[in-house]
């Protein structure tokens, strides 16, 4: 039966060492390696061998590359939730800048009749088309949400050959073509060709002399 302390990490002199004094001595090999001291340099200065440092090394490193990564994890979905809130707010502003827009005019009228002043007072209604400023926001809010996540589209293929130089309408004009060829169930025509027997014939001299 062991003897060992129960509740106590393993590791360390003895085989056993507590949970919080680990956690000291891997603060202190970090403080060294961070002053560019070398794994035999912090075993020497602590008292234990350089395999142990080694080993608290790579625990460090694990400890650093999990805690990276929940950050990473955690300020990539904060950014979403705030992307999304924006483009939320750009669509309600959007929506909002479609109503029609009521406004109060006064009118000229003729001063002769029950409306001594001349003057009327209106209320008119007029459609609005929206500000497309709103969708611009709302657009690069879920192009930023892309990049957040990573999941941006491929950049631009570049043309190359004879088609660098074309037009769009040309490039256009040429799909259409090369498109209808392949489309076509007839065999596209081949350039035509001489009926020349040339069984009997050995010189051209003799070619031209043929009835």
């Amino acid at each position: 039966m062991s003897d060992r302390p129960r509740g106590r990490a393993h590791g360390g002199r003895g085989g056993a060492e507590p949970r919080r004094r680990i956690r000291l001595r891997e603060l202190q090999v970090l403080d060294q390696l961070l002053k560019g001291r070398s794994q035999h340099q912090i075993a020497a200065s602590l008292g234990i061998s350089q395999p142990a440092v080694s080993k608290i090394q790579r625990r460090i490193a694990e400890h650093l590359l999990e805690e990276f990564a929940d950050q990473r994890d955690r300020r990539r979905a904060i950014q979403t939730l705030q992307l999304r809130n924006l483009y939320a707010e750009a669509m309600t502003a959007w929506d909002a800048s479609k109503q029609d827009a009521v406004r109060r005019r006064q009118r000229h009228t003729s001063p002769t009749g029950a409306d001594a002043s001349g003057t009327v007072a209106e209320i008119v209604a007029e459609n609005q088309h929206g500000d497309p400023r709103f969708l611009e926001v709302a657009r690069k809010a879920l192009a930023d949400e892309r990049a957040v996540w990573g999941i941006n589209a491929p950049g631009r293929i570049e043309a190359v050959g004879p088609y660098a130089t074309m037009s769009d309408a040309a490039l256009a004009t040429e799909l259409a073509l090369q498109d209808r060829l392949l489309r076509s169930a007839d065999p596209i025509p081949c350039a035509p060709t001489l009926d020349v027997d040339t069984r009997s014939a050995s010189s051209p001299e003799e070619l031209d002399e043929r009835p």
